[in-house]
């Protein structure tokens, strides 16, 4: 896969959240896959399409994780990014995937597109951050 190809394959829960990133990373020239609110879309998501980065939140409700999708993602080298209120020390999830990167909630959006296009490229996508 050439550095320009591919998706940013969105997991969050909150369906508000989940679109208010889609469009931001879209609007900044990404291609984006989701966002997905569920373990089993996510993966059936990542079987269709190449994925160049996870955005993953941890907690998507009801007990669930989205650890069995950073598996998947570290599975296949694929970077991770989770946007999550949790830190390390309060989430076993995160513990357990101590190469990816954290962006806490809420975001803020330069932060978030620097964090992205420091695993991905993109630097002239930082532009529409600054609007």
């Amino acid at each position: 896969m050439r550095p320009d190809e591919g998706e940013i394959l969105i997991v969050e829960d909150e369906t508000l959240i989940g679109f208010d990133l889609a469009d931001l990373l879209a609007d900044a020239g990404y291609k984006v896959n989701g966002p997905y609110t569920s373990v089993p879309e996510a993966l059936s998501a990542t079987e269709r399409s190449a994925v160049r980065l996870a955005i993953l939140d941890v907690n998507l409700g009801d007990g669930t994780t989205s650890e069995a999708i950073a598996r998947r993602m570290t599975e296949r080298g694929t970077p991770i990014l989770f946007v999550s209120g949790y830190t390390s020390a309060g989430s076993e999830v995160l513990r357990n995937f101590p190469e990816a990167r954290q962006v806490s909630k809420p975001w803020d959006p330069p932060e978030l597109l620097r964090t992205v296009a420091q695993f991905i490229g993109g630097k002239s996508r930082l532009a529409v951050a600054a609007r």
